[in-house]
């Protein structure tokens, strides 16, 4: 009785967001009653993530072939969604509240969530596929909630056709590993690559589903030269940015770790995320530093997070890639819902004196991050890939130096204090985490892929340098120049766009959405 009232018990948020996109999207009510009927939505979720959560450790045994299950990892991001839902929810029932088509944002919205929320809990993959089908038609309802704007329709037509290839691979994925186990149900799956370790040989459906899924994963993770329509995305509503960012997007990253024993022995596979999701990150990182767009800029910093996230996943850190997953959404979710006081503190910031880092400072900071990088392994056992670290430790000897270059000892010990809580938060999260994951095989010290992604890394850090140090050169204009424009990776995809799916705009545009987009880029 215990294990079918834990197997069945999941469908409860699905049915909660469900029940809440069929009474919020009904035209017919009062903003009084809509008020009321969010807040009844949002309790709800509450509950029912608290009741799965206990229900979770007080039965913790499942059916293996149960449709829908819960574990420790769909738990965790579960938990994460249905905050996520809330809060979207508290921001938007003000937000949204003048708009004539609200019903039918709060009913794409609430589907939207649904959808994600069958993904996150789905054991059967034709269920999981379906799911991820229905996320892509609901958010694509939600992009064309202001169809007025060009932008905004040319970026719901690029994701829309992109998501169908994106959905074809994973289909054709979920039917090679059928062919091959016999089963669609995902714990079996699993559990036979678990069992059969390390030593495991694919066979060649197994190694095209493991591609499939990381090309699945890419897509969906906006990585360059497919990565358009995010950017394009922040013509949408702020909610709808802030759930994309914080939600939706991070599904790819979801999807490889719930795989991880597949995808942790095909090295094919790991090695196109590393090559295209590394190239990734440090393009749009450096894209990044030219654009003046708050919204913009979030777009492109969401693109290189994705990356770095496919690469912690493709290194097999996938404990590292689901803290990443999880503090991203947070943060992303926060910076699109306040992107409009982001704009005053930046202007501020602009006002404000400049700090002047030296080229000596420089390379100070660069010997701390190379030097504590290298203690790593030389003082610990750690035999683990040493380009995260790599990271890591370039990122927090930056911001040292950057404090330590006011020349204050009251700015000192703040800023030492604050690398210190970072890197404790870092650690604690991956060992906390790692319990949630099986031990799975990850790259090795001065592995080929740990000294590609140094190289990244670095060059990474090198031209940073140069665009703070040197930006009346010759040489950093240009690169100044070609990076704002995204090295034009995104024209190709906007003639094949244009060419298969015109943007039109709908007759039925409503003249007070010009006067808000028009206040909305002022703002930015």
């Amino acid at each position: 009785m215990n294990q079918l009232f834990s197997t069945h018990f999941p469908i409860l948020i699905p049915l909660v967001l469900s029940a809440g996109a069929w009474l919020a999207g009904n035209d017919s009510l009062s903003d009084s009653k809509r008020r009321i009927v969010l807040k009844g939505i949002s309790m709800a979720i509450v509950i029912a993530t608290l009741l799965l959560a206990i229900t979770f450790v007080v039965v913790p045994g499942q059916k293996p072939s149960a449709l829908l299950a819960l574990n420790g990892i769909n738990l965790t991001v579960l938990s994460l969604v249905s905050f996520m839902a809330v809060i979207l929810i508290k921001f938007s029932e003000r937000y949204i509240r003048s708009e004539k088509r609200s019903h039918q944002f709060w009913r794409w919205l609430l589907l939207s969530l649904t959808s994600v929320s069958v993904v996150v809990l789905s054991n059967h993959l034709l269920l999981l596929w379906l799911g991820w089908v229905a996320i892509s038609l609901c958010f694509h309802q939600l992009l064309l909630f202001y169809p007025d704007r060009p932008r905004a329709v040319l970026a719901a037509h690029k994701k829309f056709i992109l998501a169908r290839v994106a959905e074809l691979c994973l289909l054709a994925a979920v039917l090679l590993l059928y062919y091959q186990h016999g089963t669609f149900y995902l714990s079996l799956i699993v559990e036979h690559y678990l069992s059969a370790g390390a030593g495991y040989e694919l066979t060649m459906s197994e190694k095209m589903a493991a591609f499939l899924i990381a090309q699945t994963a890419l897509i969906k993770c906006a990585q360059l030269p497919l990565h358009g329509w995010l950017i394009q995305v922040v013509e949408a509503p702020t909610p709808i940015s802030a759930l994309l960012h914080a939600g939706i997007i991070n599904l790819g990253g979801f999807l490889l770790i719930t795989f991880a024993p597949l995808m942790s022995l095909a090295p094919v596979a790991q090695w196109t995320l590393i090559i295209v999701a590394g190239l990734s990150t440090l393009i749009s990182a450096l894209v990044m530093m030219t654009r003046i767009s708050i919204k913009v800029r979030l777009a492109w910093s969401t693109c290189a997070q994705m990356g770095l996230m496919l690469i912690e996943c493709a290194l097999g850190l996938y404990e590292l890639a689901l803290l990443h997953l999880l503090t991203h959404s947070l943060y992303k979710a926060y910076a699109f819902l306040s992107s409009g006081e982001a704009v005053r503190d930046y202007g501020l910031k602009q006002l404000a004196p400049q700090k002047k880092i030296t080229l000596g400072r420089i390379v100070i900071c660069l010997s701390l991050a190379i030097g504590a990088t290298a203690a790593i392994p030389l003082l610990t056992s750690y035999n683990g890939p040493l380009s995260i670290w790599l990271l890591v430790n370039t990122a927090l000897a930056l911001y040292l130096v950057s404090a330590f270059n006011q020349g204050s000892f009251q700015a000192w010990i703040p800023a030492l204090i604050i690398a210190s809580a970072l890197l404790a938060f870092y650690l604690a999260g991956k060992s906390l985490l790692a319990g949630l994951l099986p031990a799975l095989p990850h790259t090795m010290i001065f592995d080929a892929m740990d000294i590609w992604l140094m190289m990244l890394f670095l060059a990474l850090f090198a031209l940073t340098v140069q665009i703070r140090l040197f930006p009346q050169a010759k040489a950093t204009q240009t690169l100044y120049r070609w990076l704002f424009s995204g090295l034009y990776l995104d024209e190709m995809m906007t003639r094949v766009t244009l060419q298969v799916w015109p943007v039109v705009l709908r007759p039925d545009s409503q003249p007070e959405t010009a006067e808000k987009q028009a206040r909305e880029e002022s703002w930015v």
